[in-house]
This record gives C-alpha cells, sequence and structure tokens, in this order.
C-alpha cells in the first residue's frame, strides 16, 4: 500500500486549522487521521492537532496481529473518545480555548478491510471499479436537511449554512462516533480530507484528476484544484492506494 498526504492554508484564511498523519504498522497495517479544527484564538489548531497526535499514538501503541474486525473498530473508537475527553477537558480548564473542537476522518486498513471512523464533515471516499463513491455521511446542518427532504441535492452543495457541523470532538463529554468498514481489493484509493476539499472539487473532477495523474503527486494536485476553485478554506488530503 502506498500514501500520500498534504495540507494547505488554501487562499483566504490567514492559519491552517487542519491537521493530519499517516502511517503503517508492520508492513500490513496502513492508517490515517485527517482533523479540521475549529475555534477562537488558536482553538482550532490546538484541537485538531490534540486529536491527531492521540489518535495516531493510540493506533500505534495498542494496534496487535491478533485484532479482529471489531478490535480495530473499538480501537479506533478508543482513541477518537480519548481524544474528545482530552480536548473538552483542555478547553474547559482554559478560557482562551473555550468552545474549540475538530472534526475527524480516521482509517485502519488490513488485510483488504478498512475501518473508517468519523465525527463531523471531514471525509472519506473510495475510488474502486472506475468510480468514486463517498462513504462518509456528513454530521451537519446541510445534511439534516437533505435528509428529511427539506432542501434539494443542488441546495445541498451551495448552501450558504453548509459549514455548521452537528457533532466534534471536544465540544461535550460524550462523542457519537459512525463507522463504516469496506472491503477494499489491489488499486483501489481510499480518500480523507476536509471540506476545504470536498467543498469545492466534485467528485468528478476528483475522478478525473485521479485517473490522469501520478498517484505520488494526487494529494498536491486535489489541493491545487481547490486553491483553483477559490480555495476559501484549509485544505487537507491522505490517500491510500490498497
Amino acid at each position: 500500500m502506498k500514501t500520500v498526504g498534504f495540507s494547505d492554508i488554501g487562499n483566504r484564511r490567514s492559519k491552517n486549522e487542519d491537521a493530519f498523519r499517516f502511517g503503517s504498522i508492520e508492513g500490513e497495517v496502513v492508517w490515517a487521521v485527517v482533523c479540521d479544527g475549529m475555534g477562537g484564538a488558536a482553538g482550532g489548531t490546538v484541537a485538531s492537532n490534540c486529536a491527531v497526535d492521540i489518535i495516531s499514538e493510540k493506533i500505534e501503541k495498542c494496534y496487535n496481529k491478533s485484532m479482529g474486525e471489531k478490535s480495530i473498530e473499538n480501537l479506533l473508537l478508543s482513541a477518537i473518545t480519548t481524544a474528545n475527553v482530552a480536548i473538552y477537558d483542555r478547553a474547559d480548564s482554559d478560557m482562551n480555548l473555550s468552545g474549540m473542537g475538530t472534526t475527524v476522518v480516521a482509517c485502519i486498513i488490513r488485510n483488504s478491510v478498512a475501518t473508517i471512523a468519523h465525527v463531523g464533515d471531514s471525509r472519506a471516499y473510495l475510488v474502486s471499479d472506475n468510480k468514486i463513491t463517498q462513504i462518509t455521511k456528513d454530521h451537519s446542518l446541510v445534511q439534516e436537511m437533505l435528509d428529511s427532504g427539506e432542501i434539494t441535492i443542488d441546495e445541498f452543495k451551495n448552501h450558504p449554512n453548509k459549514n455548521i457541523i452537528t457533532r466534534a470532538l471536544g465540544v461535550g463529554e460524550k462523542i457519537d462516533i459512525d463507522f463504516d468498514t469496506l472491503d477494499v481489493k489491489e488499486n483501489d484509493v481510499i480518500i480523507l480530507c476536509t471540506d476545504g476539499l470536498s467543498g469545492c472539487v466534485s467528485e468528478e473532477e476528483m475522478f478525473e484528476i485521479l485517473k490522469n495523474i501520478e498517484f505520488e503527486k494526487l494529494a498536491t494536485a486535489y489541493i491545487n484544484e481547490a486553491n483553483h476553485h477559490g480555495g476559501p478554506d484549509n485544505i487537507t488530503v491522505v490517500a491510500v492506494k490498497c
């Protein structure tokens, strides 16, 4: 498996509040974490980096070969829950960080199975069988409006409130995490990204770029395309080729 990742401030923000990390364990497992922070002053940056640090450390320290699929899901559950508590406690103890939080999308890939966990509107996509599919469903106000029939899919894509999320790490003592488990095969690509990419670059554009560029250049190509479309937010991409 190959992994590439990159993060960019975009064209309109004064700082980058995204964070990411990826790695491999014993040559048989690839993992990745992407977070998009929010909060006044330095809060967003603190929250996203705290989450990435804790989740990455937990995966690397606690993974073992004997784990089944459910145990890997529980590993992600434990890692993300631990990060949630740490961010919440830090915000509670520091007035300057009050209200901070972060999205997260994380995956562990082993033995042709990908386990994905997410909170917020950072997304995971799968490119397989000559098509791209969004795996995660946003925890956002406009997603709820779409699900209830209040808005159409076209209104969803351009809604002025599309950045309002309904779940985030660090804003409460407990967190509800969604999981997806999927089979992957050789040359499938899993893409994890913040809404700086998904809000600017369509699935069709993402697919065309992937088809026409070397995999090693994919993350930067996606970021360049998002900036070409205005780059209104920080942009972070991690891609894994199975």
